[in-house]
């Protein structure tokens, strides 16, 4: 009987190419899509999960609560704390502090390479499992002058040759052998690094300030026993920071190291989300597109039942039961689906180079590995029973009385449930389209919003050798190059500030009143440099010694200090200093367009960034003067430099990445959506081939045959357009919420994705209308 069954499926495929090709079409697009959003989503949620240990694995982070009843929460603790708490509490087994990515510069012999890595504890290794190929993880770290490199950095410096052992200088001062060496970081890992120090040697080369509880300046992780309780750790760990600094409103807590890829969004001290939201909605768009091509299927197997009716009612007539029937239905189905599921992996293996490119990944597709056969398993299993279930009970509910007598058993209710199944595919493509749009608008506002001064033409490098000693005679002689128009410094980039501070008192203040202030050390002629806009005071004369002690602030911390009749002029402690502030900055975004402007202070302190603007046009003849004046005052330091725009869409790459996925998955649910159309136009011109005949030979011209023909679905898809606009309108709006700067989505976009899906729709329906409007009344007359 199963060979029975398959034989006749088989035939019905080759009887009807043109339904089975849009349906094994539509099916394997929508399956490849599903598949490669599934590979990335298993990949977002594999991230730091390869370590043996990851489930007793956590980070200790800060709440500090503010007067002002906000509470802003950080990764950033003091930099004692780890080797206390690990004393303290027998629940922590192992504790390790973690720097924030440092560039280093790496010499060996003749070569040298800037590159980026972090400073551990010894035990690091043995918390988290990064694959040491050389070397022992207990005590890779132990020396003070050691160093663990990755093999990819290994072999850029030593080629073939064995590197344990060997002696690389760091920043052309100290030696470090090199002790381990990390087969390769995986990609699926929250931190990347090429090289890793020991914390002993960062704690002695900066003991001034890195020993007090009072400053934020380390990550620190910590790995439990295996019967310990997180949350009653977390509770005890609350106030730790306030036994060592009574002056502080900042409470710990713990977060999984599970979790700190996915949900890394935090406000007022509970976590909000982060890229786990990127995650939804890249499922729902995948059930989205599956969604549309079952659909399609149904759509196109209850069209055609009619053809099967009389075998249905024969089968019956002569024993057949319901049951089996529903069987031998839904085995077409499945046997339709594998055949799509087939052409969909052949398409992902195909395709895979293309996609990882546009969504910035490296995935690969295998269908012997684990995680493939089972995302393809539960695929085949959900799309066979989703797209053939409704087909299935409705061709084995036929009656076979009604059949044999040559009357169909079609009825204005299967005919509303295929429209609706039509309204349903179209407003998801409308949603979709919608969100294309406005995604690239937002992504193309990200790149080109006026920020609050000008970061075009302008580069940077990190100061090395005599440049920071004699960064007044270099700057001098890099302004006297033509293709130069401006020369400053800060202690940060402008677009990356982090560093902060609630040590800021002025008369009038609440005593009881905390307010953190972002802070970023900078040269004089840095707001002139930056083309910022001064809208109270002056900017800093660098003429006058007295401004060395002086501040500008910006428009949000000058409505901070809440002066009655101007900021400019007034006193402020800031670092336990008293200075002047002498003007007011425009505000400009020195961090993510996710989140608004802080108030901010510029002081004339430590300085370590060179900032250079070129004349328009001249950025080519800047460099090389840039060039051959850095090896006059670093000769031992390579030429390393970023412009400052290309490091602010950097900051947006995941994002732009993101956007181009979610476009090409729009474009694909419209031309799976329009597949569809395509049968089922070609179903009803079939349908009606007479009765256009009839109205042909009474008169009817061909356009309105056509307008005839077409009028049933342009109906549809303008229903599911007054659906598919306010949701999609909605949808993307919350979207929109997640940034503190964002476009309005206005009308636009529902306007133009209605009238492409209306336009769409006709054009291909009207391949079918026209061809029938256009037969031969005779031939259509005549047709069964």
């Amino acid at each position: 009987m199963i060979r029975n069954y398959l034989l006749i499926a088989i035939r019905n495929i080759f009887r009807n190419k043109l339904f089975s090709i849009v349906n094994l079409l539509g099916l394997a697009f929508g399956i490849t899509s599903s598949l490669f959003i599934l590979l990335w989503v298993a990949d977002e949620m594999s991230y730091d999960k390869f370590h043996e240990h990851h489930e007793r694995l956590y980070r200790v982070m800060e709440n500090q609560h503010y007067a002002d009843g906000q509470i802003y929460t950080f990764t950033a603790t003091p930099g004692p704390m780890a080797p206390f708490i690990e004393q303290k509490y027998p629940e922590i087994e192992r504790a390790s502090r973690f720097t924030w990515p440092i560039t280093t510069l790496f010499q060996y012999e003749t070569l040298s390479f800037y590159e980026s890595g972090h400073y551990v504890d010894p035990q690091f290794l043995e918390m988290f499992s990064f694959p040491l190929s050389e070397g022992n993880p207990a005590t890779a770290l132990s020396q003070k002058n050691n160093v663990v490199i990755t093999r990819e950095f290994a072999e850029k410096l030593f080629g073939e040759e064995n590197p344990m052992g060997k002696v690389l200088m760091v920043n052309n001062t100290t030696p470090f052998t090199v002790s381990g060496i990390i087969e390769k970081v995986p990609k699926n890992s929250s931190v990347q690094f090429s090289y890793l120090l020991p914390f002993q040697f960062f704690w002695d080369e900066n003991a001034s300030w890195i020993q007090s509880w009072k400053s934020n300046n380390v990550r620190t992780f910590i790995q439990l026993t295996e019967n310990a309780d997180p949350a009653a750790l977390s509770e005890k760990l609350r106030h730790e920071v306030k036994e060592h600094n009574e002056n502080t409103a900042v409470q710990l807590f713990i977060q999984p190291v599970d979790d700190m890829y996915l949900y890394s969004q935090f406000e007022n001290g509970v976590v909000t989300g982060g890229r786990i939201e990127q995650v939804k909605i890249f499922s729902i768009v995948a059930m989205f597109v599956l969604l549309i091509a079952c659909i399609n299927f149904m759509n196109l197997s209850t069209a055609q039942a009619i053809r099967r009716a009389k075998e249905v009612g024969l089968r019956k007539v002569i024993g057949a039961v319901p049951g089996q029937l529903f069987r031998q239905f839904m085995g077409e189905s499945f046997l339709m689906v594998l055949l799509a599921t087939a052409i969909a992996a052949l398409l992902c293996f195909l395709l895979i180079p293309v996609y990882n490119s546009v969504a910035g990944k490296e995935l690969e597709f295998g269908l012997i590995t684990g995680r493939i056969a089972l995302l393809m398993g539960g695929l085949i299993l959900i799309t066979g029973f989703v797209a053939g279930s409704y087909p299935a009970v409705y061709i084995s509910r036929f009656r076979p009385v009604i059949i044999m007598r040559g009357r169909s058993e079609a009825d204005s209710g299967v005919l509303l449930f295929r429209r609706s199944l039509v309204v349903v595919q179209f407003t998801l493509s409308i949603i979709l389209m919608i969100g294309t749009m406005v995604v690239y608008r937002q992504m193309n506002y990200l790149k080109t919003t006026d920020i609050g001064f000008n970061r075009e033409n302008v580069f940077y490098a990190r100061m090395q050798g005599d440049v920071e000693k004699r960064f007044d005679t270099f700057r001098e002689r890099l302004l006297r190059e033509p293709g130069i128009a401006a020369v400053t410094a800060s202690s940060q980039l402008p677009i990356a500030v982090g560093n902060s501070t609630s040590g800021v008192d002025w008369e009038g203040k609440d005593p009881d009143q905390d307010i953190l202030f972002s802070e970023l050390g900078v040269d004089p002629g840095f707001v002139e440099a930056m083309q910022m806009e001064i809208v109270e005071g002056r900017d800093f004369d660098r003429s006058r010694v007295a401004d060395s002690m002086n501040f500008i602030v910006n428009e949000v911390a000058a409505a901070k200090f809440g002066f009655a009749d101007g900021t400019a002029g007034k006193t402020i402690t800031f670092g336990g200093r008293e200075g002047t502030i002498v003007g007011v900055v425009k505000n400009f975004n020195f961090g993510s367009l996710h989140v608004g402007v802080d108030p901010l202070i510029l002081h004339q302190d430590y300085v370590n960034i060179l900032l250079v603007r070129t004349r328009p046009g001249q950025s080519e003849r800047a460099l090389r003067a840039f060039d051959e004046l850095w090896r006059e005052y670093a000769p031992g330091y390579p030429v390393s430099y970023t412009f400052l725009d290309q490091e602010w869409d950097g900051y947006y790459r995941a994002e732009a990445q993101r956007g181009r996925v979610f476009n090409t998955l729009a474009a694909l649910s419209v031309f799976i959506s329009c597949l569809g159309l395509f049968g089922l136009s070609s179903y009803s011109a079939q349908r009606r081939t007479k009765e256009l005949g009839i109205r042909k030979v009474l008169g009817a011209s061909v356009p309105g045959l056509i307008r005839l023909m077409g009028r049933e679905f342009s109906v549809l898809v303008i229903i599911a357009a007054l659906v598919g606009c306010p949701a999609g309108w909605y949808l993307i709006t919350r979207w929109l919420e997640q940034y503190a700067y964002h476009i309005d989505v206005g009308t636009a976009p529902l306007l133009v994705s209605a009238t492409v899906s209306l336009v769409v729709a006709l054009i291909t329906v009207a391949y079918h209308s026209v061809k029938v409007a256009l037969s031969d009344p005779v031939k259509s007359l005549r047709y069964e």
